[in-house]
């Protein structure tokens, strides 16, 4: 039996991984080493993480260890638990990404949508302090980083400032920025809108006590909003058209049915904010 696991970088990803994974005997996870480096920090408040770390291999090296083992085909955890090695590579991107649900990836294994997430209480008494000036209701946005609207063919600064204003006239209360330092676009929004912004300004469990605190979350699909979700909050996520299937395929199947979570594509502002506004009847008003 292994006594490691090797898995993607990224919150979203780990996230779905330990679903299902917090049923088993705790493991140390090894995280594919490079940039943003925000995973470590998340799973070290996962109780059932026996410890984490980064490691050198990337996402491909991932791959090649299920095509060599043969396990990339949906296996169960009965099956994995009788490789023999150290450290078994493992991720769960290639089935959601598929459209297949959660709940068939290690079909064996129970899902827990809603796991603990044990943010340490100082960090989460320095995040109340930032947000307890705002006007409720309190909606936390993330446009990410010009490097990734590009990539992604997400909105750039125009249609993002169209749609916060509808939003915030609509809405009321406070729009709240979020992000990591990197998120240039999203800080160019608080420059331009003169609205409140956190970006690069908190911890990893700093903007999770936020999100999980605040009313609402709109913006770029991402280990916030994935989390969000997590702790059973309405969260609604734009999405790329590439990632259509895995948009909804993680999702707890209950807040799809209620609309808590909802996943948009990067339409029209004008498209969009009817979406945001069929959300907020379902779970505001």
């Amino acid at each position: 039996m292994f006594s490691s696991i090797s898995v993607p970088s990224g919150i979203g990803d780990l996230s779905w991984m330990y679903s299902k994974l917090k049923h088993v005997e705790p493991l140390t996870w090894l995280v594919a080493e490079g940039w943003p480096a925000r995973s470590v920090p998340f799973l070290r408040m996962l109780p059932e993480v026996k410890d984490a770390d980064y490691s050198r291999f990337d996402y491909g090296d991932i791959v090649r260890f299920e095509q060599v083992t043969g396990i990339g085909h949906t296996p169960t955890w009965s099956e994995l638990s009788r490789f023999q090695g150290g450290n078994l590579f493992l991720e769960a991107n290639t089935h959601l990404e598929q459209g297949k649900p959660l709940k068939d990836w290690l079909p064996d294994l129970p899902t827990d949508y809603h796991y603990d997430v044990v943010i340490p209480e100082e960090e989460a008494r320095r995040a109340r302090k930032l947000i307890q000036s705002l006007q409720r209701p309190i909606w936390g946005i993330s446009a990410a980083s010009y490097r990734g609207a590009e990539a992604w063919k997400t909105w750039g600064v125009k249609p993002w400032m169209e749609f916060l204003s509808r939003w915030k006239e609509f809405a009321g209360g406070s729009v709240l920025l979020l992000g990591a330092n990197w998120d240039d676009l999203t800080f160019a929004l608080a420059c331009d809108g003169g609205y409140t912004d956190l970006v690069g300004k908190t911890s990893v469990p700093m903007a999770l006590s936020i999100v999980k605190e605040i009313e609402g979350y709109i913006g770029f699909s991402s280990g916030l909003g994935i989390v969000r979700t997590v702790f059973n909050k309405p969260t609604l996520m734009m999405w790329p058209e590439h990632q259509v299937e895995l948009s909804r395929s993680w999702a707890d199947p209950e807040m799809l049915e209620l609309g808590s979570y909802i996943a948009a594509q990067w339409l029209e502002p004008e498209e969009v904010f009817a979406v945001a506004k069929s959300w907020h009847r379902r779970n505001y008003e």
